[in-house]
């Protein structure tokens, strides 16, 4: 791991930061792409466990993986990670799948962001009245990762929200917005109202074009001063 974003991760587990925005805009092109894979039937259905009776937690994968005698472009229906369905990272190919012929702005966005080195890159969908039950994506470990996944509210109805469990404070999504999200923290989504939900959520390697995107991204919500403090929280739990 990018030993940057290993301090930044420390100083935001320290100080209680569970968010960081993306300080890039994504094209509002990506809310028709959404509804075109949705209207093409794409979107199957996501961790039955997380979702409560209401169900309604759907994805797809624009950039993921199949089995190496599969046609990647199929990759699309799975959205876990190969364990997750008792695969070997060593019997897998990653790649575009199909779902680009319907995301190409999406497609073009992830093309230009500054590291490429992905994994699973997902719409996602949460249709009306649906509810993704508290839970935590570090397996219940209690570990902080901030850096985990980058989240994107593509479309943002009134009546959802993503919050903490704990103190109740909602990620302040916005349609077209992005935040890096620590997903150790227990959370909870909601959609209260009568549209469907698309967000797209994005997995990938640690590079240090991704890591300067973060530490401006912490920059920006704390102050440029903020990189020392990183380096001297860092250092003091080296030592410790």
């Amino acid at each position: 791991m990018h030993r940057q974003f290993e301090k930044i991760r420390n100083y935001c587990e320290y100080h209680d930061i569970w968010y960081l925005q993306i300080p890039l805009e994504v094209p509002t092109a990506v809310i028709k792409e959404a509804q075109d894979i949705y209207d093409n039937g794409f979107f199957v259905e996501h961790r039955y466990g997380d979702t409560a009776d209401t169900g309604g937690w759907k994805s797809t994968s624009l950039h993921g993986w199949a089995k190496k005698d599969e046609d990647l472009r199929l990759g699309w229906h799975y959205t876990m990670n190969p364990s997750g369905y008792g695969i070997s990272e060593e019997d897998v190919q990653w790649g575009w799948t199909e779902i680009q012929e319907f995301a190409p702005e999406m497609k073009r966005w992830l093309n230009n962001f500054p590291h490429k080195q992905y994994r699973r890159c997902r719409f996602m969908l949460l249709e009306p009245d649906g509810h993704i039950t508290a839970h935590n994506d570090q397996n219940n470990t209690g570990r902080r990762n901030i850096k985990a996944a980058i989240n994107i509210a593509i479309t943002q109805p009134k009546g959802c929200y993503l919050r903490r469990s704990d103190t109740k404070e909602e990620l302040p999504f916005k349609p077209c917005t992005g935040y890096w999200f620590d997903n150790g923290v227990e959370h909870e989504a909601h959609n209260g109202s009568k549209e469907n939900r698309f967000h797209f959520i994005i997995h990938g390697g640690d590079t240090q074009e991704r890591g300067d995107l973060m530490l401006f991204a912490l920059k920006e919500l704390v102050g440029n001063d903020v990189e020392k403090d990183v380096e001297k929280l860092y250092n003091e739990n080296s030592r410790n």
